[in-house]
């Protein structure tokens, strides 16, 4: 390589050389070990050079097949470029936006569908002969999406360096991993760098597809399984007691389990379930096994190595162990701030510290505990009412498959809580008699009303829309 390459490029460049064949993708059709999986990243970054494109330009990627879309990606990291994902499925305004702030000096897209008005467009080609070598232009990045509260997305930049430090908490989890999350989603592409740099080999979220989550686990001999809670309710809705392959752990992330999930999948499926929490910003921070949940129903984990958290109230004021208070977080490979965005990024970035807007504590264990967000934070008059304990109090009433709180606005009473419910396939779910359990235990913070509903309102995160469901509260 002629050059300086940057820390993942070079990490994944050192594997292949020490264990060409060893698998680092794999899926439907594919099977590609680490040095066969970078000679393709080589050719593609020649040809791309070749073509123009050049260490530090910014270049956006549009390339719904997940393995083609890898091997960009790492194409471009090795350029030495700064990259984006503009999502094939995401409005073209929000597309050309982001563009547009990112100064793009090119799209990377498979057809012309991908295009977009007033900047260059480069069509992917899939196989790219070996060419002479490219020229290395040092550490890439990769510029990820958050959602903001106007609607204009928050840009962050993580370096190399700082994906490496970030997948460092998959080390030791594992071979083969599986996240039906393609690489247009920004925990789709984090996930399957992660593996890659631990070693690992990347199933393809298309296995999924062909017959499910638990035969793709099956399958191929996954060692871990990373969903969302909503995934994890599909799963237990399809998979049947005694077919889950006994050396395949599942992960539980990007939204807080509600209805006894993690009880129900270890029940159904595994005793090997786990709850990891964090954020875009800084990757995952805390982690919640088996021994933990028996310990504290509930809770979010202890947190991985490096992590630090602190909890404070009113004035800035340090609470002590068990108080609930406004988290901040600090972990390894975190971003810094938000890109032209200095609002923002005074509100969530302060003294060294990420601000993610949760409310937890933690206990003298040293085990935390998210009891949600600031914002959903209801105020009921002078009650303090969390979307959580709501949850928490509906979880296991017959016929409830899942559910969510949420805070109706009220001039007179300040914020009313409402719980939406979806009944479990085939039950049958008694809203009045919902209600009466919440409020047998709850009192106060009960909700006033059970808005039942065919599904909730999630975004592509797998998240609910708890806005959405208040409008819809409202309608009715």
């Amino acid at each position: 390589m002629r050059g300086q390459v940057g820390a993942l490029i070079g990490r994944l460049h050192a594997m292949a050389a020490a264990d060409p064949a060893r698998v680092a993708v794999l899926g439907p059709g594919l099977r590609l070990g680490f040095g066969a999986l970078m000679a393709r990243v080589e050719a593609q970054a020649a040809r791309l050079a070749r073509r123009g494109i050049a260490p530090g330009q910014t270049v956006g990627i549009t390339i719904r097949e997940d393995a083609a879309h890898l091997i960009a990606c790492l194409a471009l990291l090795r350029l030495g470029c700064r990259q984006v994902t503009l999502a094939s499925h995401d409005p073209p305004a929000m597309r050309a936006g982001i563009a547009a702030r990112l100064g793009l000096a090119v799209v990377l897209g498979e057809d012309c569908a991908a295009a977009l008005p007033g900047h260059p467009f480069l069509p992917w080609e899939g196989e790219a002969p070996p060419e002479s070598e490219a020229p290395a232009g040092g550490e890439g990045v990769v510029m990820l999406t958050s959602s903001g509260t106007t609607g204009r997305p928050k840009l962050i930049g993580f370096g190399e360096a700082a994906l490496l430090a970030q997948a460092g908490h998959r080390a030791g989890r594992g071979q083969v991993m599986h996240r039906p999350v393609g690489m247009e989603h920004n925990n789709g592409k984090r996930f399957a760098l992660s593996v890659l740099a631990n070693g690992g080999a990347w199933l393809l979220p298309a296995a999924s597809r062909e017959g499910g989550m638990a035969e793709a686990c099956r399958r191929y001999g996954v060692d871990l399984l990373a969903i969302a809670p909503h995934q994890a309710e599909a799963l237990l809705a399809t998979a049947g007691a005694g077919a889950w392959p006994a050396r395949t752990r599942i992960d539980l992330t990007g939204a807080p389990p509600g209805e006894r999930l993690i009880e129900r999948l270890q029940a159904r499926l595994t005793p090997a379930v786990h709850l990891r929490y964090g954020a875009t910003e800084v990757g995952t921070i805390a982690e919640a096994g088996p021994e933990d949940h028996a310990a504290d129903p509930g809770g979010t984990g202890r947190l991985l190595p490096g992590v630090a958290v602190r909890v404070l109230g009113a004035g800035g004021r340090p609470l002590p162990a068990g108080e609930i208070g406004i988290l901040h977080l600090r972990a390894p490979g975190m971003a810094q701030g938000y890109l032209d965005d200095a609002e923002a990024s005074g509100r969530a970035f302060r003294d060294g510290w990420f601000v993610p807007g949760d409310m937890g504590r933690l206990d003298a264990a040293g085990r935390l505990m998210v009891a949600g967000r600031a914002d959903e934070m209801m105020m009921l008059g002078s009650v303090n009412v969390f979307p959580a304990e709501i949850e928490a109090a509906a979880a296991g009433f017959p016929g409830l498959g899942e559910c969510a709180a949420f805070a109706l606005r009220s001039k007179a009473l300040g914020e009313i809580p409402m719980l939406a419910a979806v009944p479990a396939p085939g039950a049958a779910l008694d809203g009045a008699a919902l209600l009466a359990h919440c409020r047998a235990l709850l009192g106060l913070r009960a909700p006033r009303r059970v808005l039942v509903l065919e599904r909730l309102p999630r975004n592509a995160a797998g998240k609910v829309l708890r806005r959405d469901l208040a409008a819809l509260a409202a309608a009715r």
